[in-house]
């Protein structure tokens, strides 16, 4: 099939390439000409394993073009029109939906009848039908292809997802989008446009809820005595439970999990529903962060270290996202002047102090897990020093 991918984010990029690996040609669209010279130069705009091999991979490349220009496009015999834009949360907990307005806005007129568009970005189909009031779409035309990708292990993700989810009031555009995925076994299901990205939704918001609770039993936990690491374990190994997203953090972050928890509680506060559960599972992940700070507060007061070194800057491991880090949190929450940073993906930040080698009398706390490269650097950082306690919150 022939498919144009508009948005080469992180949900875009990866899918993109992943359908190429499938065969299919990729046009890869995006208004943001750095980004795209990055990748018609065969460079990766942001971290993800395994990404710098795809877009050097000639046989995966083959299909695919970049631009920046949507005159540039070959609109004749597109099949599929993938929209990967990003809908951020406006400061209302409302979806921002300018940079799908924008989309709709210049690819009218430009496609063949027969072309599907498929929206890949997160929005409920009531928001959507403001934006498309204005245009010659129909919401009846449109396909919902909610995204499940994790930053970290997205090609796995994309190859081999828990359930793959099609959203459309016209069968034989669900269908054409089913097609795609071909070369894929998974359970595939079928649904309205509204029900597709509930499922994307409500798994957002539960995941995070789930943090929560592990987050929120770990100060339990740490407070009576408990072994942390057993006593998850004894709970999680409770197969109506799991002990999948079962483990205790300083924090969760990224740029999926707070803005969908606050996009659900909009949409149910715009219904006049109260969800008291999903309405605190943002205020929850604040609380603990405030707790893990004056945690390492105390600790520090009690062995009498000066510093405190946070180890990793992203929201979570094997990425470069930086969006809603619970270690910038942590380090603003603390702000006493001896809080430093290391991370070995990043050398400054306008934010933070970062170091190089560790100071004496140091707290040196794992904010995540760290692959053997990352661990390796740490170890050498360390060096020669002889007192520090070393944390892993979750171990």
């Amino acid at each position: 099939m022939n498919i144009v991918v508009i948005g080469v984010g992180y949900v875009g990029l990866i899918t993109g390439l992943g359908l190429s690996h499938l065969n299919h040609n990729v046009q890869f669209l995006d208004i943001d000409s750095k980004k795209i010279k990055k990748l018609n130069d065969r460079e990766s705009p942001f971290y993800e394993p395994r990404l710098e091999e795809y877009l050097n991979d000639e046989n995966i490349t083959k299909n695919v073009t970049f631009t920046d220009n949507y005159d540039e496009i070959s609109w004749d015999n597109v099949d599929v029109i993938m929209i990967c834009v990003q809908t951020p949360s406006l400061d209302k907990q409302e979806v921002d939906t300018s940079f799908l307005n924008k989309v709709f806005e210049s690819i009218q007129g430009r496609f063949n009848k027969d072309s599907v568009i498929c929206i890949k970005s997160t929005i409920h189909p009531e928001a959507l039908a403001n934006v498309i009031k204005s245009t010659t779409f129909s919401e009846d035309s449109l396909v919902f292809n909610p995204e499940f990708l994790r930053e970290g292990t997205a090609f796995s993700d994309f190859f081999n997802p828990d359930r793959i989810v099609i959203g459309s009031n016209d069968d034989l555009n669900a269908k054409k989008v089913y097609e795609l995925y071909s070369g894929i076994n998974s359970k595939v299901i079928f649904t309205d446009p509204i029900s597709s990205q509930l499922i994307k939704y409500l798994s957002n918001a539960y995941l995070p809820l789930r943090l929560s609770f592990v987050n929120e039993a770990s100060q339990i936990i740490n407070e009576l005595g408990g072994d942390l690491t057993k006593t998850l374990e004894g709970i999680g190994m409770d197969k109506r439970i799991g002990l999948d997203y079962f483990r205790p953090s300083p924090g969760w972050g990224g740029s999926c999990f707070p803005k969908d928890v606050a996009e659900v509680v909009s949409i149910a506060n715009s219904k006049g529903l109260d969800i008291p559960l999903i309405s605190t599972i943002l205020e929850s992940n604040n609380q603990h962060k405030n707790w893990f700070a004056k945690y390492l507060q105390k600790l520090k007061v009690e062995k009498k270290y000066p510093n405190i070194v946070l180890i990793g800057l992203a929201f979570k491991e094997n990425t470069d996202d930086l969006r809603h880090s619970p270690t910038i949190d942590l380090y603003n929450n603390i702000n006493d002047g001896n809080v430093f940073i290391y991370d070995v993906h990043f050398k400054n930040h306008e934010l933070v102090k970062f170091i190089s080698d560790f100071p004496e009398k140091s707290l040196i706390v794992e904010m995540y897990p760290l692959n053997e490269n990352f661990q390796q650097k740490v170890d050498n950082a360390i060096g020669n020093i002889k007192e520090y306690e070393y944390i892993k919150f979750w171990d």
